[in-house]
């Protein structure tokens, strides 16, 4: 019994050291990369009550060459309609350091519908609708929508459960304005892959990725590109 503790040891010990390399790996990648971003987030999922009402809280951090750029506050309450759709209303709050030695900040009213497909074969297929309400400084008020398309598995390897996944989204804004034909202005496509850094946790996952994001600049046609690496740590209640 003792030498099969001992061995069980032994394995989480080399699962939490590969986690801290990939971790380590993916921190020193962000930071010596001169112009990529970096962003990382911390998220908390409750269902308090079991009677399908759903809590949510993350706190996001993007960097630029180590420099805090961007913090991001949400906070949202939802319900689960049924096994493959929930809906939920938040409020998110952004402070914006980038362009200004001042803070902006940004209050924007949310809400999601989130739509999931039975699984097949181990795929996983899901849709995120988002309707943002942005009021900005210096700018009228106006909706963005963001729609995110993402497929992955469940199927994994090891005790830490690794597992792929992809997704695009696309941002469509209702700027003053603007033409329709314009409305399109942003778009951010992903992989990565998510895993439990601690076995012992079952309800932390972390998330690893890398984001092609472009976007339009001030009001021109030329699509910026901006290249993200991203980590983020989810606890669920």
């Amino acid at each position: 019994m003792r030498a099969e503790k001992a061995m069980i040891s032994v394995r989480l010990l080399r699962q939490g050291r590969l986690a801290f390399i990939l971790l380590a790996g993916l921190a020193t990648t962000a930071a010596s990369a001169r112009d990529d971003l970096f962003w990382f987030n911390l998220a908390v999922n409750a269902e308090p009550w079991k009677n399908g009402a759903l809590l949510h809280f993350d706190q996001e951090v993007e960097f630029d060459n180590s420099k805090l750029t961007d913090e991001e506050t949400y906070m949202s309450v939802g319900y689960r309609l049924c096994p493959y759709a929930s809906v939920y209303a938040g409020h998110r709050i952004v402070r914006d350091r980038y362009s200004t030695v001042k803070l902006l900040t940004e209050h924007r009213p949310t809400i999601d519908v989130y739509l999931s497909a039975p699984e097949f074969w181990t795929i996983k297929l899901s849709h995120r609708s988002r309707f943002e309400y942005r009021d900005k400084k210096d700018c009228q008020p106006y909706m963005r929508y963001r729609e995110r398309f993402q497929i992955g598995t469940s199927w994994s390897f090891s005790a830490l459960k690794f597992s792929p996944y992809a997704n695009i989204e696309l941002f469509f804004s209702d700027k003053p304005g603007g033409h329709s034909s314009e409305a399109l202005d942003c778009t951010r496509s992903q992989v990565g892959f998510s895993f439990h850094p601690a076995p012992s946790v079952p309800g932390l996952s972390c998330t690893m990725y890398f984001m092609a994001f472009h976007y339009v600049s001030n009001g021109a046609r030329d699509w910026r590109p901006l290249n993200i690496y991203g980590l983020s740590l989810c606890y669920n209640f």
